[in-house]
Protein backbone atom coordinates (compact mmCIF):
# COMPACT_ATOMS: atom_id res chain seq x y z
CA UNK A 1 0.00 0.00 0.00
CA UNK A 2 1.27 3.90 -1.28
CA UNK A 3 2.60 5.39 2.00
CA UNK A 4 0.30 7.93 4.23
CA UNK A 5 2.56 10.32 3.62
CA UNK A 6 2.19 9.81 -0.16
CA UNK A 7 -1.47 9.68 -0.05
CA UNK A 8 -1.53 12.77 2.27
CA UNK A 9 0.36 14.81 -0.21
CA UNK A 10 -1.90 13.72 -3.58
CA UNK A 11 -4.98 14.93 -1.50
CA UNK A 12 -3.10 18.38 -0.83
CA UNK A 13 -2.15 18.46 -4.40
CA UNK A 14 -5.67 17.65 -5.90
CA UNK A 15 -7.70 19.97 -3.36
CA UNK A 16 -5.36 22.97 -4.02
CA UNK A 17 -7.71 25.15 -6.02
CA UNK A 18 -10.88 23.66 -3.97
CA UNK A 19 -11.31 26.47 -0.76
CA UNK A 20 -14.44 24.36 0.60
CA UNK A 21 -12.36 21.34 1.60
CA UNK A 22 -9.38 21.23 4.35
CA UNK A 23 -6.41 18.14 4.10
CA UNK A 24 -6.21 16.41 7.49
CA UNK A 25 -3.09 14.74 9.41
CA UNK A 26 -5.65 13.84 11.94
CA UNK A 27 -4.88 9.83 10.50
CA UNK A 28 -0.90 10.86 10.36
CA UNK A 29 0.38 7.78 11.90
CA UNK A 30 2.73 8.52 14.89
CA UNK A 31 6.96 7.71 14.41
CA UNK A 32 7.19 4.46 15.98
CA UNK A 33 3.95 2.97 14.03
CA UNK A 34 4.67 4.32 10.90
CA UNK A 35 8.15 2.49 11.43
CA UNK A 36 6.81 -0.26 12.48
CA UNK A 37 3.72 -0.38 9.92
CA UNK A 38 1.17 -0.66 12.31
CA UNK A 39 -1.90 -0.24 10.85
CA UNK A 40 -4.46 2.58 11.14
CA UNK A 41 -8.03 1.99 11.29
CA UNK A 42 -11.03 4.60 10.56
CA UNK A 43 -12.85 3.63 13.70
CA UNK A 44 -10.29 5.50 15.87
CA UNK A 45 -9.97 8.19 13.62
CA UNK A 46 -13.75 8.71 13.72
CA UNK A 47 -13.54 8.52 17.61
CA UNK A 48 -11.36 11.21 17.18
CA UNK A 49 -13.57 13.66 15.51
CA UNK A 50 -16.37 12.65 17.28
CA UNK A 51 -14.88 14.24 20.65
CA UNK A 52 -14.32 17.09 18.98
CA UNK A 53 -18.06 17.64 18.11
CA UNK A 54 -20.49 19.83 19.78
CA UNK A 55 -23.68 18.68 21.06
CA UNK A 56 -25.97 18.09 17.86
CA UNK A 57 -23.53 18.21 15.19
CA UNK A 58 -23.46 15.29 12.50
CA UNK A 59 -20.54 13.63 11.45
CA UNK A 60 -20.89 12.43 7.67
CA UNK A 61 -18.37 9.59 6.22
CA UNK A 62 -18.25 9.87 2.67
CA UNK A 63 -17.06 6.59 0.90
CA UNK A 64 -16.74 5.13 -3.18
CA UNK A 65 -19.08 2.16 -3.50
CA UNK A 66 -16.06 -0.10 -4.50
CA UNK A 67 -14.55 0.33 -0.70
CA UNK A 68 -18.07 0.22 0.79
CA UNK A 69 -18.58 -3.46 -1.08
CA UNK A 70 -15.78 -4.08 1.27
CA UNK A 71 -16.91 -2.55 4.94
CA UNK A 72 -18.16 -5.62 6.53
CA UNK A 73 -14.29 -6.71 6.76
CA UNK A 74 -13.03 -3.39 7.78
CA UNK A 75 -12.24 -3.33 11.87
CA UNK A 76 -14.77 -2.78 13.94
CA UNK A 77 -17.27 -2.55 11.27
CA UNK A 78 -20.71 -2.32 13.18
CA UNK A 79 -19.40 0.12 15.63
CA UNK A 80 -17.91 2.44 12.73
CA UNK A 81 -21.09 2.20 10.78
CA UNK A 82 -23.47 3.58 14.18
CA UNK A 83 -20.83 5.92 14.91
CA UNK A 84 -21.47 8.41 11.89
CA UNK A 85 -23.64 8.37 8.91
CA UNK A 86 -22.33 7.12 5.94
CA UNK A 87 -22.98 8.76 2.24
CA UNK A 88 -21.90 6.30 -0.61
CA UNK A 89 -20.65 7.47 -3.84
CA UNK A 90 -22.21 5.18 -6.09
CA UNK A 91 -22.22 4.74 -10.14
CA UNK A 92 -25.20 4.60 -11.86
CA UNK A 93 -27.95 1.63 -11.38
CA UNK A 94 -27.04 1.13 -8.06
CA UNK A 95 -30.01 1.50 -5.24
CA UNK A 96 -29.87 1.69 -1.56
CA UNK A 97 -31.10 -1.78 -1.46
CA UNK A 98 -28.02 -2.80 -3.29
CA UNK A 99 -25.45 -1.01 -0.79
CA UNK A 100 -26.98 -2.40 1.96
CA UNK A 101 -26.52 -5.92 0.75
CA UNK A 102 -22.72 -4.86 1.86
CA UNK A 103 -23.49 -4.38 5.36
CA UNK A 104 -22.05 -6.87 7.82
CA UNK A 105 -24.65 -9.88 8.69
CA UNK A 106 -25.57 -8.17 11.74
CA UNK A 107 -27.28 -4.96 10.55
CA UNK A 108 -28.79 -6.73 7.22
CA UNK A 109 -32.03 -5.97 7.31
CA UNK A 110 -34.38 -9.59 6.72
CA UNK A 111 -36.80 -9.72 3.98
CA UNK A 112 -39.62 -9.52 6.16
CA UNK A 113 -38.14 -6.37 7.92
CA UNK A 114 -38.16 -4.94 4.43
CA UNK A 115 -41.49 -6.05 3.49
CA UNK A 116 -42.95 -4.32 7.09
CA UNK A 117 -41.09 -1.35 7.58
CA UNK A 118 -38.33 -0.44 4.60
CA UNK A 119 -34.73 -0.32 4.29
CA UNK A 120 -34.41 3.23 6.23
CA UNK A 121 -36.36 2.35 9.09
CA UNK A 122 -34.90 -0.93 9.35
CA UNK A 123 -31.47 0.37 9.41
CA UNK A 124 -32.76 3.25 11.68
CA UNK A 125 -33.84 0.28 14.23
CA UNK A 126 -30.23 -0.68 14.35
CA UNK A 127 -28.53 2.98 14.64
CA UNK A 128 -27.41 3.03 11.12
CA UNK A 129 -28.18 5.55 8.42
CA UNK A 130 -26.85 5.62 4.76
CA UNK A 131 -27.06 8.07 2.16
CA UNK A 132 -26.79 7.27 -1.41
CA UNK A 133 -25.28 10.04 -4.27
CA UNK A 134 -27.08 8.36 -7.07
CA UNK A 135 -25.23 10.74 -9.69
CA UNK A 136 -21.58 10.52 -9.30
CA UNK A 137 -20.34 10.04 -13.21
CA UNK A 138 -16.82 10.31 -12.47
CA UNK A 139 -16.22 6.86 -13.17
CA UNK A 140 -12.99 6.44 -11.67
CA UNK A 141 -11.02 3.97 -9.77
CA UNK A 142 -7.78 3.57 -7.95
CA UNK A 143 -7.38 0.30 -9.82
CA UNK A 144 -7.64 2.16 -13.10
CA UNK A 145 -4.67 4.45 -11.81
CA UNK A 146 -2.12 1.25 -11.22
CA UNK A 147 -3.21 -0.48 -14.64
CA UNK A 148 -2.77 3.17 -16.49
CA UNK A 149 0.81 3.41 -14.91
CA UNK A 150 1.71 -0.34 -15.56
CA UNK A 151 0.79 0.31 -18.87
CA UNK A 152 2.43 3.55 -19.47
CA UNK A 153 -0.56 5.64 -20.05
CA UNK A 154 -1.36 8.72 -19.33
CA UNK A 155 -2.98 9.97 -15.78
CA UNK A 156 -4.67 13.29 -16.44
CA UNK A 157 -7.43 12.22 -17.04
CA UNK A 158 -7.85 10.20 -13.88
CA UNK A 159 -6.30 12.38 -11.52
CA UNK A 160 -5.92 16.11 -11.49
CA UNK A 161 -2.48 17.74 -13.28
CA UNK A 162 -0.90 17.69 -9.99
CA UNK A 163 -1.52 14.60 -8.93
CA UNK A 164 -0.34 12.96 -12.11
CA UNK A 165 3.10 14.44 -11.74
CA UNK A 166 3.24 13.71 -8.52
CA UNK A 167 2.64 10.18 -9.06
CA UNK A 168 5.42 10.13 -12.05
CA UNK A 169 7.58 12.16 -9.90
CA UNK A 170 7.84 9.21 -7.23
CA UNK A 171 6.88 6.35 -9.59
CA UNK A 172 4.31 5.15 -7.66
CA UNK A 173 1.90 2.25 -8.28
CA UNK A 174 4.87 0.68 -10.12
CA UNK A 175 6.34 -1.63 -7.50
CA UNK A 176 3.55 -3.92 -7.02
CA UNK A 177 4.45 -5.46 -10.49
CA UNK A 178 7.78 -5.64 -9.95
CA UNK A 179 7.87 -7.55 -6.60
CA UNK A 180 5.35 -9.81 -8.17
CA UNK A 181 7.26 -10.50 -11.13
CA UNK A 182 10.36 -11.25 -9.13
CA UNK A 183 8.54 -13.31 -6.68
CA UNK A 184 7.19 -15.26 -9.57
CA UNK A 185 10.73 -15.65 -10.80
CA UNK A 186 11.65 -17.30 -7.50
CA UNK A 187 9.12 -19.48 -7.13
CA UNK A 188 9.79 -20.97 -10.30
CA UNK A 189 13.63 -21.10 -10.28
CA UNK A 190 12.29 -22.81 -6.82
CA UNK A 191 10.15 -25.35 -8.68
CA UNK A 192 12.71 -26.14 -11.38
CA UNK A 193 15.30 -26.93 -8.67
CA UNK A 194 12.89 -29.31 -6.97
CA UNK A 195 12.47 -31.13 -9.94
CA UNK A 196 15.77 -31.19 -10.94
CA UNK A 197 16.81 -33.02 -7.20
CA UNK A 198 14.13 -35.06 -7.55
CA UNK A 199 14.35 -36.31 -10.99
CA UNK A 200 18.34 -36.99 -9.80
CA UNK A 201 17.01 -38.63 -6.93
CA UNK A 202 14.82 -40.99 -9.18
CA UNK A 203 18.14 -41.49 -11.03
CA UNK A 204 20.38 -42.71 -8.37
CA UNK A 205 17.29 -44.50 -7.07
CA UNK A 206 17.24 -46.53 -10.51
Amino acid sequence: MTSYFHRYSMVVLALADEHDFLPSLLEAPEPEAHMERRPSYTIDTVRKVKAGLRRGDRLYFLIGIDAFRDIAKWHKAEELLRACEFIIAARPGYSLEDVAKSLPEGLRPTLKELRAVGLDEALRKRGVTLHLLPETHEDVSATQIRAAMRNGKGLTELVPEAVAEYIQKEGLYKALPRVAARVEKQISRGLKSARDNKNKGLVRRG
